[in-house]
């Protein structure tokens, strides 16, 4: 009988296949071709079908000839080392009109059976050296929703505000070695907990304003998750884990507060918080005002930094308000330089933002002086003895910024040759607040001895 099957696989060549993420189902009709029971399809990158496939591999197929109908579930996988992979690939994509679309081209998935049914000749077979054991597939579907979640939350971008709290943490340390560990992992565990809540609110509200469906022109820094529009994640879910992401910050907030003496780590956080959530969250949409850039800059420059030194020192000082400018300039161009190509995407959904208003020719020359800045007002800084000459080691940061500041100016219309540019202005990011950072424990230590 399974000749029998293999045959009717091989006759036909078009087939219906349902993939799932969270119980979010997709159904997509492909060309296939087959060898014996093993199924090979083609789905363009970026797809929903491809999407959930890299996520959860358990697949169900259905396959007619008008007559007979076969039932197939199995699990699938994105292969790229597969033979004749390159004819096969292009075959498929033109029988299907998939195409490369700007940085996603199109994946080749093997699908093998864990069951094949067709009721017209009674036949039911399971494939069990194609299941994995239970305790790999537990293992299995802890890492990917791990990964899947990650990816929702940007778990690599929203690492960069992580720096913010170094930064505020090492100047705390340069005045008087003042270090709680403590204090200092729930500072960085409350800004990962509020960035992934303003990331996953600005995905829900881009959903319901469209800005990421009519957004074409994605990068991999830009045009949001995706999370929504790949059929990850549903709406509601996506909210959900934006208000469990503020109940952290919130608690974590709260703890801090009540731990050290006053009420100025609250009274921040409120202004914080504020600038985070509305920043497209209704009714007040900071991004359609105007504020976007501002926002960012204040929230994750001055509130988070000064923030950071305060729960270690207790006290005011004007130093990590003079370095938390530096540092709110680099995250907000990191902002700015991503806006380059969602310029078509804002504008449609109303989006005011500093590119969108002012131009992107205008735009990159702004960005070249901002991110010029930076390096001018820690020079400054040095000068003035507010930090030690070791933190002109950020310097070296100047490397991916010329590069970022050349690109920008060069191609600031064309979203795909902009990709350099976002990634070197991100690597400054690092760069720059890594050593800035450094350069303040190391000073710090060396002052004490």
């Amino acid at each position: 009988m399974l000749e029998k099957v293999e045959k009717f696989l091989g006759e036909n060549n078009s087939l219906h296949i349902a993939s799932s993420s969270y119980n979010i189902p997709n159904l997509s009709k492909c060309t296939y071709v087959s060898e014996g029971t093993t199924l090979i399809i083609a789905g363009e990158q970026n797809s929903s079908l491809i999407e959930q496939i890299r996520f959860n591999p358990k697949v169900e197929i259905i396959i007619t000839d008008g007559e007979i109908t076969l039932k197939y579930i199995g699990r699938a996988k994105i292969v790229s080392d597969y033979p004749n992979q390159e004819k096969l690939t292009e075959d498929l994509a033109k029988k299907d009109d998939l195409e490369k679309k700007g940085i996603f081209g199109v994946d080749l998935v093997q699908i093998v059976p864990t069951v094949i049914k067709v009721s017209q000749w009674d036949y039911n077979q399971e494939f069990k050296e194609n299941r994995p054991s239970i305790l790999k597939d537990f293992f299995y579907s802890i890492t990917k929703t791990l990964k899947i979640w990650a990816k929702g939350i940007r778990l690599p971008f929203i690492s960069v505000t992580v720096l913010s709290v170094v930064v505020g943490t090492a100047i705390a340390y340069y005045k008087d070695r003042s270090f709680d560990w403590l204090i200092f992992l729930l500072a960085v565990i409350g800004i990962l907990a509020f960035n992934a809540c303003v990331d996953l609110m600005n995905d829900f509200f881009d959903h319901l304003s469209r800005n990421d469906e009519v957004n074409e022109k994605l990068t991999p820094f830009s045009g949001g998750s995706r999370m929504i529009q790949n059929k990850l994640f549903s709406p509601t879910r996506t909210l959900v884990g934006a208000i469990v992401a503020f109940l952290i910050t919130l608690g974590i907030g709260l703890y801090i507060n009540f731990t050290i003496l006053g009420n100025v780590v609250l009274y921040i956080g409120i202004g914080g918080v504020f600038i985070g959530i509305f920043y497209v969250g209704k009714p007040i949409n900071l991004a359609k005002l105007g504020f976007a850039e501002i926002g960012i800059f204040i929230s994750l420059g001055p509130v988070t930094v000064f923030s950071a030194y305060y729960i270690q020192q207790e006290k005011f000082s004007p130093i990590p308000i003079y370095v938390s400018i530096i540092v709110g300039l680099l995250i907000s161009l990191v902002l700015f330089v991503n806006q380059f190509p969602d310029y078509e995407a804002d504008k449609e959904s109303g989006r005011r933002n500093f590119i969108v208003l002012a131009g992107r020719e205008i735009s990159s020359i702004v960005f070249i002086i901002f991110l010029s800045l930076t390096y001018v007002i820690l020079i400054i800084l040095v000068i003035l003895q507010i930090l030690p000459y070791l933190s002109l080691i950020a310097l070296a940061s100047l490397l991916f910024a010329v590069k970022a500041m050349i690109t920008t100016r060069k191609y600031y219309d064309d979203y795909l040759a902009m990709i350099p540019a976002q990634a070197m202005t991100i690597l400054t990011t690092l760069a720059f607040t890594v050593l800035l950072a450094i350069s303040l424990f190391v000073a710090g230590a060396v002052r004490t001895l």
